[in-house]
Formats: C-alpha cells, structure tokens, sequence
C-alpha cells in the first residue's frame, strides 16, 4: 500500500474512533462493540481491492499487553484511598477471586464434556475465557455511579491480576500441591516488594527529571520493570496497578523522611499531565487493538454450529455463575451482573495458550463470539442512572 493512503487509513482510523468513543458516551453503547465492526469492514474493504497484506496476529499481543498495562495503569491514577472504601475494597476482591474460580471450574467442566479433553487442558483454555476484561469494563461505566465506577474497577483489575496469576501457575505446573503454593504465595511478596521500590524509584524520576520529555520515560519505565517481571513469569501486572494507586494517594503518606526526598511542589500538575498522556495513550492503543482483532477475525468459523453452541453456553456460564455471587457479594444483582465483559485480556491469554494444550472446538470464532455477546449484555447493566456529578 502506498505510504500516503498507510496515513490516510491510521489517520482516519483515529477520528473515526473518536467519534465512535462520542456516540458511545451518548448512547451508552460499549465502544468495542463499533471498533471491532470497523476492523471487520476495512477487512472486507481490504480484501476486494488487495490493499492490506500483512499477517497482523504477530503483532496483536504486543499491542495487547501494552494496553493492558496502561488501562490499568488509567484506572489505578483515579482510585482514591479513604478508610471508609475498605469494605467495598475487599468485597471487589473477594468477587473477583470467587468468581474467576466458580467459572473457570464452570467452564472447564464444561470443555471436558464437550471436547473430551483432560482436565488441565480444559481449565487453560477456560481460564482466559473466565476472566473479565478492565480495558473494556472500566471505561465503560465512567458515567455510572461513584460507588459503581470504584467496584467494577477494582474488581476487574483484580480480575485481570488474579487470572493472569492463575493462567500462569496452570500453565507451569500441571498438578496442585503444597510446594507450588508455596512458591506462589513466595512470589506474590516478592511482586510486593519489588513494586514498593520501583514506585520509590519513579516517584524520584518524577521528581528529579528537569528535561522536557519527562513523562514518556517514566511510562517506558514502568512497562520495562513488568516486562522484566513477565519474562521470568511474575505478576506484575501489581506493580503497575501499585504505581498509579501510589501516585493517586500520595497526600497520605506524611512521614517527614518521605516527604523531603520525593513530594515536590509541582506534583499536581506532573500529575494531571501523566494522567492525561495516560488516558490519551490508551484511546490510540484500544482503537487499533480492537479494529485489528476485528480485521483479523475469520467469519467462516463464526458460521458453524458448534461455535455458535460451545459460545452460547460459554457466555450462558458466565451469568448463571456470577449472578449469585454478585448478589451475595453486594446485596444486589444491577448493574454489576451484567458488566462482565471479556476482550483485550482474553484474547491475550488465549493466544499465549502452548500448542500442546489448544482445544480445535475452542477457537478464535468461539471467543469473538464471547467478547461480542458479553459487550452486548453490558447494556442491561448500563441501564443504570448516569451519574451527573463532576
């Protein structure tokens, strides 16, 4: 393809989105939904001119993993500690915990019966199709209720770490005992430790940095310490998430000590600028996320009958587990029932699954299927009154 008609399609791409990001504040219908649509449209467009030739599955995961972290990282900078939010803190935990176990069980019962596939292979492929997507639930309830907004977002980041956590462990150990959880629980404070310093050391970036580019470094450091934690098979994902609460609530730590070597004057206005690259950074990298997926989307597997069925019960699964815990947890099923979307980690997880473990039934179509009836019943909970507060 030609380099200006390369610019002319990024370029559009991008106002596109942000129309399509106007009309979905409006209509409260989930963004993902229109930006998967895009994908598929400029894949048919593509395909009857031969314009596009390039085999974008080699590049989705990065791009992928790099807007994880940074939703993430969005959704931790707007997350203000009070004691009084302990409860509601650890009831978002205490949902994502048992309902990512509940339906992976769920779920994995379910592959074994299906496909007749052992019992850790079914559970690493139910594991990502269990877990709730934050890139797509937390932008999608910014006009819900405080109290809302605050639950489905840590609920869906401890999702995100807790699942990958499990991803990670079933697919390094293929049996449960004592030594493993060991090991576990040893590098979960190990992830903790290690997120104290680095928040120290970026906070002292933040704060000694005088050249102009200040905040992209920062971001660059920040994914190079997850990325490193990855590598040697580390949630680190806690570290980002530890980063932007530190930042977020920074007024609380009042220790002289503290505040001579790293509060500084100007930490508001750093502040506010990281918070708006951040949110900015996301918007691009969620816009060509979702429109690659959608472009790379095989729409003959779509059409099958056992996609349409293994879907159908996947996504049925989902709310018949959760709907209970949900109302048990919080003392009511709305709107928090119906937003459990899967998307960006989903598919991230699924394309990590090793080749060993692949399940032929449980293909790309099953889980577009998933994304795309899961962001739809996002509108039964967003039925819920907008919050029209500042």
């Amino acid at each position: 393809m030609d380099t200006s008609l390369q610019l002319i399609l990024i370029c559009g791409i991008i106002i596109v989105a942000y129309l399509i990001d106007l009309f979905a504040r409006r209509t409260r219908i989930p963004a993902v939904l229109f930006l998967i649509a895009l994908g598929v449209m400029i894949r048919q467009f593509s395909d009857r001119f031969a314009l596009i030739n390039f085999d974008f599955t080699t590049i989705i995961p990065v791009i992928g993993t790099f807007g994880l972290i940074m939703i993430v990282f969005e959704g931790a900078l707007e997350l203000d500690y009070q004691k009084q939010k302990n409860r509601m803190i650890r009831n978002a935990f205490l949902a994502s915990l048992t309902i990512l176990i509940a339906t992976a069980a769920g779920i994995t019962a379910m592959f074994m019966s299906l496909t007749d596939q052992a019992l850790h292979t079914a559970l690493v492929n139910a594991i990502p199709l269990s877990i709730i997507s934050s890139a797509i639930a937390i932008p999608s309830v910014v006009q819900m209720t405080k109290k809302t907004r605050e639950f489905i977002t840590y609920e869906s980041t401890f999702s995100d770490i807790l699942g990958i956590i499990l991803f990670n462990y079933v697919i390094t150990y293929s049996a449960i005992n004592g030594e493993v959880f060991l090991m576990l629980g040893a590098e979960l404070i190990l992830v903790t430790l290690l997120s104290l310093v680095v928040c120290l050391l970026l906070l002292f970036l933040l704060k000694n940095i005088s050249h102009q580019v200040k905040f992209i470094l920062i971001i660059a450091v920040m994914v190079l310490m997850f990325a490193i934690g990855k590598y040697f098979h580390l949630s680190s994902l806690i570290l980002v998430l530890a980063f932007g609460l530190f930042l977020k609530n920074l007024h609380l730590f009042r220790w002289p000590r503290f505040r001579k070597y790293f509060e500084y004057d100007d930490f508001g206005k750093d502040f506010h600028l990281l918070h708006q690259i951040t949110a900015e950074g996301v918007f691009l990298i969620k816009t060509f996320f979702f429109v690659i997926f959608g472009f790379i989307i095989d729409f003959s597997e779509l059409l099958n009958r056992d996609t349409l069925i293994t879907a159908g019960a996947v996504t049925a699964a989902i709310y018949l587990i959760r709907a209970p815990f949900i109302r048990l947890i919080t003392g009511h099923f709305m709107p928090e029932t119906f937003i459990s979307p899967r998307g960006l980690i989903t598919i991230l997880l699924y394309l990590s699954i090793p080749a060993e473990h692949a399940i032929r039934q449980i293909g790309a179509g099953v889980l577009f299927l998933v994304v795309l009836i899961t962001s739809f019943m996002m509108l039964l909970g967003r039925k819920e009154r907008p919050d029209l507060s500042p």
